[in-house]
């Protein structure tokens, strides 16, 4: 029979084959999309379809205020609380023209600003490069946009203020810049001033004819707390301001130049946002709030225009955030490019609109439709070469033979593009209503249309990648599986209850992966996590009466009550996902009715976990100087005055940032005197310095023999202080309302370990699949209870920027993964302690069992540690899959008919008591010992361990690739799959590698090496 060894050599090799893989398919799934080379120019304008030449259509405006607030959610202008009144008394003064504007996901500042800049749909990818702040490969320089069209061709002045990605964007276009980083997301003050600063002096010059203001405060303050938040309406207000002195400064330039000069243009001001957010305050996902941003175009011409009286009564649909009439936020690019006359910038998908250009000829209006048309049609002959671009409609045969009713795209778009220039044709000929109204239908059929069309296969996937992706990664998930289920099963005898739940796990883990390919299961994943995680609970509670002792039955039953009570409360804590994002949770009261109640809960939070580390620091420093009681205690205050000086900064640090010291002022003057650092950036950088010496402290100081008892104990203690110190830092990354949440994780962490202390001592069988997967249950249940969700809108920044003074993408980008994955992470760490009280457990109650002279034990005294190497190499030396004598090994040159010595995990004494306790082991033990002993050794070995999550993450990872390349098509393939893809490339390896394996791994060193598995022997996986 074919065995695969679980080694860490064939782990290595397995992820390698994984990671090339996953390397091969993301670079097939999220290539940069193809585009068309160089830029339109003037003397590419089409001939009008009669044939006639054309000229450049004659600018509406000479010069632009581009004003572009971060995160503008669409109500923050239009709704009945926004702040901004001057500019809602601009539109119902009819100085202004509103629009809703639709954002297509990704909704961040990246890809928004290259569709509003291009007309583009970006890519996914650019998503991951917008927090790359040092990337320059995303940069439009040679991508057609109306910024280098309005340069090139108008010869136009450009200068910029503001968010520094522009700069990175548009190299050489700007004359005067002065940026500003993105990515800061705790200032929402100087930000904002820097870019004000600029507004008066750069209007007062006289020389400028484009101004771009990229405002960042508003988003700002929407990732710290919220779109309710209290700084919110200030925030409002103060763009109003700016947006008041920009209005009333150019209408008053433009009195002056138009009485000077009759042929000067009026300015238009286009005040506008990039994507909206969330509830959360976050956003890069499809939700309303995420994707509906304002519009609003301002110029005292719009006076004068007829129709905008008429749009003020649009009706508005206030529950999605849409008001006035809605366009997609990329039909800004052919509007500016045809109100200044200058060329559709080549790759463009928007669509005109016509409000704008209400008041032109309509002559003028159908020449800028069949511009717009015209430049579609570029794209579209990227997908049909043969697509008629410049039809000859003075011959109308083709016309007569047109059917845009067959169903055919290529055919339909085409048929309704000669039918529009055939009616425009006609209208230039003979000035017909009829024929304007006609020509102007089919025109705006065939944009719509078109723009739908290229807008949904703006895809280009490199099919080859993704396929070699596939195959690696196949090959290594078919492969973890083989290891994992090809071991032969050793004396390991299944309960049915035991069967049951590895039924259930099975199931579970099958299941997930057909929800791989629905969109909605996707969107709403933590569902299935607090789903299977309480279905465990209810499987493990039937199975606990199976004992038939009601005692025992009881407490079994009474801890798996407590986990079930548990996770209620926590699925009610943060509410996440897309169906029921908006819905009231804990979350939503601690930070409004309750907010007094929120710090309380976060005090007691601290002090609960202040009082268990200084607990563990006296257990720990009472074993380490068990003779050196003066140096004992000198060492011991000194530490625990560390963690109680890192708990006040904590607290301080929140209650400044949070709000919280307005609340609580006499507590918080108290705190200023025990920690006077003054500024937040400071003092976090002090409590990282601390939390730092004290794990640093703990991993010098913790060289225990693993034979000594006292070391036994200390391997616990260990671990446990590098959760609390972890634990410390989490908080620190955690929003307030989220800190509560640890002290549950620790109470569910107290009741596994009851629960399995109870199995053990009642010797009942615990399935290591069972036991992996429940750990993994909690992982990313955690990661999910902490408001977390597979939309990139969840990803919070805000605590990205805890400590630092300026951008690094190394330092941001590892705070944010430490942020968002905190309660996952804290699961890793517990996950190591569980295992090594099940080690020290199980060999205290060997010991017990041998000392009251139990034929059913199988070790004495001192036995090693079931994970150690020294337990490996001797329990599993002569591990032979045909032999299953594991625990002797014969004489050598004996002559006795006994082949077998005493067992070797009994360590040889000259203490009669202790061999005549190994000879009655050697006598009794048997096969179900045998079982036992490999059964706690595959709970507790880190090894085993790594393979059970490793082949979950490759699994799983394998199944999402063949799910998108099914779906690449799917309507939601960029908005609920790409994303979770993007989650998934996280989890396998940032979290899985680097956090599981490569942290986990040297944590267990650090505790003294007691589950770190050489890989020498094969043993059941539990199957």
């Amino acid at each position: 029979m074919f065995y695969i060894r679980k080694t860490w050599p064939v782990l290595i090799i397995l992820l390698g084959a994984q990671f090339i893989g996953l390397g091969l398919f993301a670079k097939g799934f999220f290539p940069y999309k193809s585009i068309l080379p160089g830029f339109a120019k003037v003397d590419e304008f089409p001939q009008y379809p009669n044939g006639e030449e054309a000229s450049p259509p004659e600018p509406l405006f000479d010069r632009l205020v581009f004003m572009l607030v971060d995160a503008l959610r669409s109500d923050f202008i239009f709704g009945e609380n926004s702040g901004m009144e001057f500019v809602k008394s601009l539109i119902g003064n009819r100085y202004a023209i509103p629009y809703t504007a639709i954002a297509s996901a990704p909704t961040v500042t990246l890809p928004r600003i290259k569709a509003l800049t291009t007309g583009t749909v970006p890519n996914f990818l650019d998503a991951v490069l917008n927090i790359a702040e040092s990337d320059t490969s995303s940069s439009l320089a040679r991508q057609d946009n109306w910024l280098i069209q309005l340069k090139n061709s108008r010869n136009k002045t450009i200068s910029f203020f503001g968010d520094d990605t522009w700069i990175k964007l548009f190299p050489g276009v700007f004359n005067i810049t002065d940026g500003t980083t993105s990515f800061f997301a705790s200032d929402t003050v100087e930000v904002d001033l820097n870019v004000t600063r600029n507004v008066i002096p750069q209007l007062s010059s006289p020389e400028w004819d484009v101004l771009i203001f990229h405002y960042l405060g508003l988003d700002h303050v929407g990732h710290s707390s919220g779109p309710h938040s209290p700084l919110m309406f200030p925030k409002q207000q103060e763009m109003d301001d700016v947006a008041k002195t920009i209005f009333e400064t150019i209408v008053k330039q433009d009195d002056i130049r138009i009485k000077q000069d009759e042929n000067a243009k009026p300015t238009l001001f286009v005040l506008c946002g990039d994507h909206g957010m969330n509830e959360v305050g976050n956003h890069g996902g499809s939700s309303v709030g995420e994707v509906t941003t304002a519009f609003v175009f301002m110029s005292s011409k719009f006076q004068q225009v007829k129709h905008v009286r008429e749009k003020m009564n649009s009706v508005h649909d206030i529950q999605s955030l849409r008001y006035y009439e809605v366009v997609d936020q990329i039909d800004l690019v052919p509007t500016l490019s045809l109100l200044f006359g200058i060329p559709i910038p080549k790759n463009n998908l928007g669509k005109v609109m016509l409000d704008v250009l209400e008041d032109s000829d309509p002559l003028e209006k159908l020449r800028m439709l069949q511009l717009n048309a015209h430049q579609l049609s570029g794209v579209l002959q990227t997908l049909w070469k043969t697509f008629d671009r410049d039809p000859d409609v003075i011959n109308a045969q083709g016309i007569k033979d047109c059917d845009f009713d067959n169903g055919e795209e290529k055919e339909r778009l085409q048929c309704l593009y000669w039918i529009a220039y055939y009616y425009h044709m006609k209208a230039l000929g003979f000035f017909d209503m009829d024929f304007i109204k006609n020509a102007t239908s089919f025109y705006e059929k065939f944009i719509s249309e078109s723009s739908s069309r290229l807008s949904s296969s703006s895809r280009d996937y490199d099919v080859e990648s993704m396929f070699w992706g596939l195959l690696f990664m196949g090959f290594s998930a078919i492969c973890f599986l083989m290891v994992i289920t090809s071991q032969k099963s050793k004396q390991m005898l299944k309960s049915q209850g035991r069967k049951r739940l590895e039924f259930i796990t099975l199931s579970s883990i099958l299941g997930f992966c057909a929800t791989l390919f629905a969109s909605s299961y996707v969107e709403e994943e933590h569902q299935f996590w607090y789903f299977w995680i309480q279905t465990l609970w209810v499987g493990l509670f039937i199975n606990s009466f199976d004992l038939h002792n009601y005692i025992t039955d009881l407490r079994l039953a009474l801890t798996l009550i407590g986990q079930m009570l548990l996770v209620r409360l926590i699925r009610s804590w943060n509410q996440t996902g897309q169906k029921y994002a908006g819905e009231t949770d804990l979350r939503f009261y601690l930070n409004t009715s309750y907010f007094y109640t929120m710090w309380m809960l976060f005090f007691g939070t601290v002090l609960l976990l202040t009082t268990k580390t200084l607990l563990e620091i006296r257990f720990y420093m009472e074993a380490k100087y068990l003779k050196r009681r003066k140096l004992y205690k000198n060492s011991q205050l000194i530490v625990q005055l560390l963690v109680v000086i890192v708990a006040i900064m904590i607290t301080k640090y929140k209650l400044e940032i949070g709000g919280g010291k307005e609340l609580f002022p006499k507590i918080f003057e108290i705190i200023e005197i025990i920690a006077p650092v003054s500024t937040p950036v400071t003092l976090a950088r002090v409590i990282y310095a601390i939390l730092a010496f004290l794990a640093l402290w703990i991993i010098i100081s913790s060289p225990f023999k693993r034979i000594n008892q006292t070391a036994q104990v200390s391997q616990i203690t260990i671990s446990t202080l590098l959760l609390c110190i972890a634990t410390y830092l989490f908080i620190l990354l955690s929003r307030p309302h989220n800190a509560p949440l640890y002290i549950l994780y620790y109470i569910q962490y107290s009741l596994l370990i009851r629960w399995i202390r109870l199995n053990m001592k009642y010797g009942i069988q615990i399935s290591p699949l069972t036991f992996n997967y429940i750990l993994l249950c909690l992982k990313f249940m955690s990661f999910f209870s902490l408001g977390n969700s597979n939309s990139i809108a969840s990803i919070d920044i805000s605590n990205a920027y805890i400590g630092v003074d300026r951008y690094s993408v190394a330092i941001v980008g590892t705070l944010t993964f430490f942020a968002n994955w905190a309660g996952s992470i804290w699961w890793v760490l517990a996950g190591n302690l569980i295992r090594c009280e099940i080690n020290v457990y199980f060999k205290t109650l060997r010991s017990l069992d041998i000392y009251n002279g139990d034929s059913g034990s199988g070790s004495s005294g001192p036995v090693d540690d079931i994970g150690s190497d020294d337990f490996d190499s001797e329990i599993f030396a002569k591990d032979d899959p045909e032999n299953d004598d594991l625990f002797f090994t014969p004489k050598e040159d004996s002559d006795s008919d006994d082949d077998y010595s005493a067992p070797l995990f009994v360590t040889s004494t000259p203490n009669s008591l202790s061999e005549f306790l190994a000879n009655q082991v050697a006598k009794n033990i048997n096969d179900e010992e045998v079982a036992e002993k490999r059964q706690i050794k595959s709970l507790v070995t880190f090894l085993n361990s790594t393979y059970y999550t490793t082949t979950f993450h490759s699994l799983v990872t394998f199944v999402l690739s063949i799910g998108v390349t099914i779906l690449k098509d799917h309507l939601f393939i960029w908005t609920v799959f790409s994303p979770k893809y993007l989650y998934q490339i996280v989890w396998c390896t940032l979290f899985q590698l680097l956090t599981e394996i490569v942290g986990g791994g040297l944590i267990c060193w650090i505790c003294g090496n007691v589950f770190v598995d050489t890989g020498d022997e094969v043993f059941s996986p539990g199957f």
